[in-house]
């Protein structure tokens, strides 16, 4: 009779570490399908977007969802569900779509300065692009002197505190440095001396060198009201 109860207690002991054993070996599959089904369950919103970067809307709020929708760069949508999770709920033509939340603003001010800095850099790209059209003759330390695309060029190497200090006074913050090739730059332009009655501080010319800005003046304006005198480390 004891032998037999304790046969009994072993096999149920048995059973209920096997039991804990499996149940311990489920919790994690249970908890990683739990989580995944919160991604699912959105807090509601309805308010204008943006699409920051070119993306696609998805059929599901997961990264293996099915592309649904080309969503381009600025284009409008309206928001209505957000989570703790990565891809939020949009609503494009009234049919519902999930895209990654890194993709969207809804932010005008952001899209604004987005725009802002593109165009920025399109203009950069356009005026390093005329000025290497410019296919004549190059200034340089050597030449001293050169007709360039807005008349006679010479250079001059002198302290620049002085003049960037003006050009600050003026609400010009663009960083001072000096190029590769010696030119000495305000933000993306060559700094250059001219007839200030001609040419205003602030003024876009065409160097040799690239897009100039108009800093500074000299005694050479006098004589020669057309020449640019360009800043340079040489």
């Amino acid at each position: 009779m004891i032998t037999k109860l304790l046969t009994t207690a072993l096999i149920s002991t048995s059973l209920l570490t096997g039991t804990a054993a499996k149940a311990q070996e489920t919790r994690p599959v249970f908890e990683e399908a739990n989580l995944r089904f919160e991604r699912y369950f959105f807090e509601g919103t309805d308010q204008g977007a943006y699409i920051t970067e070119d993306t696609k809307g998805k059929n599901i709020p997961e990264e293996n969802g099915l592309d649904q929708i080309e969503l381009k760069k600025y284009d409008e949508v309206t928001l209505v569900g957000t989570n703790s999770y990565d891809f939020w709920k949009i609503k494009v033509d009234g049919q519902i779509y999930y895209i990654d939340q890194d993709d969207l603003t809804t932010s005008k001010k952001e899209i604004e300065a987005l725009k802002k800095e593109e165009a920025e850099e399109e203009k950069k790209k356009q005026e390093e692009a005329e000025a290497a059209k410019w296919s004549g003759p190059v200034l340089s330390a050597s030449a001293g002197v050169n007709q360039g695309p807005s008349g006679r060029e010479t250079y001059y190497n002198l302290p620049m505190e002085g003049v960037v200090s003006i050009m600050r006074s003026m609400g010009n913050n663009d960083p001072y440095w000096v190029r590769e090739d010696g030119a000495k730059m305000l933000g993306d332009y060559v700094m250059v001396a001219a007839h200030l009655d001609i040419r205003p501080r602030g003024t876009i010319v065409d160097t040799s060198l690239g897009k100039g800005i108009v800093c500074d003046t000299g005694g050479f304006a006098a004589g020669n009201p057309t020449q640019l005198d360009i800043a340079t480390a040489w």
